[in-house]
């Protein structure tokens, strides 16, 4: 399925989960907090299954490479904005709660750097481009899976160091790093799967 349609149900997400952090963070609430940032998980979630979905039962000759860029330009998309929805996050909770936080500024910059980086390398996939190349392929696929490695480390780190219970300015924070890291994990590890299913498809349909 093409992410284009799930946008407004992912925008909506984004910002109804900023909102809500917003107030739990006013009121100094984890639970609050864990559903706003569960509310986004759970839509961009869904909607990294749906967009996935189609590449991974594929058959020899079933790929065109239009498709393939449009599988990694959807899983970039949506890479991008996971880290938007962490930098909103940040600059609304610390900017709107009344709680302060000396370096929010800084991870909030930090994250809109990555999404508008991201977005750049997803509008450079879609225009002028007619083939993914094998050896681009498998470069993404390290890349990819990097990241799930780094974002695991992460979460795993999160839930073990206290920080999620901690009474310090910067524990909101830490709830929206653990979703993010969360999400990124998951996209990392279905894109993974799809890519080297591209792969694949793509071997099988030259030999063939």
């Amino acid at each position: 399925m093409p992410l284009k349609p799930l946008f407004p149900a992912i925008l909506l997400a984004l910002v109804m989960s900023a909102f809500i952090g917003v107030l739990a963070a006013g009121r100094g609430s984890g639970a609050a907090m864990a559903l706003a940032c569960a509310l986004f998980v759970a839509q961009v979630g869904f909607s990294i299954m749906r967009v996935n979905a189609p590449f991974w039962q594929l058959g020899s000759g079933a790929l065109e490479d239009d498709l393939a860029i449009a599988c990694v330009w959807n899983n970039a998309v949506l890479a991008a904005l996971i880290y938007a929805w962490g930098a909103t996050a940040m600059f609304a909770i610390y900017s709107l709660s009344g709680l302060t936080w000396r370096h929010w500024w800084q991870y909030g910059a930090g994250m809109s750097l990555f999404a508008a980086g991201i977005l750049i390398y997803a509008q450079m996939l879609s225009t002028g481009r007619t083939t993914l190349h094998p050896r681009a392929l498998h470069i993404l696929v390290a890349v990819t899976v990097l990241q799930g490695i780094a974002t695991a480390a992460s979460f795993v780190f999160l839930i073990t160091s206290g920080k999620l219970y901690s009474l310090r300015d910067d524990w909101a924070s830490s709830y929206v790093f653990l979703a993010g890291s969360l999400i990124l994990m998951i996209l990392s590890i279905v894109a993974t799967l799809s890519y080297r299913n591209i792969g694949r498809a793509k071997v099988t349909a030259s030999n063939g």
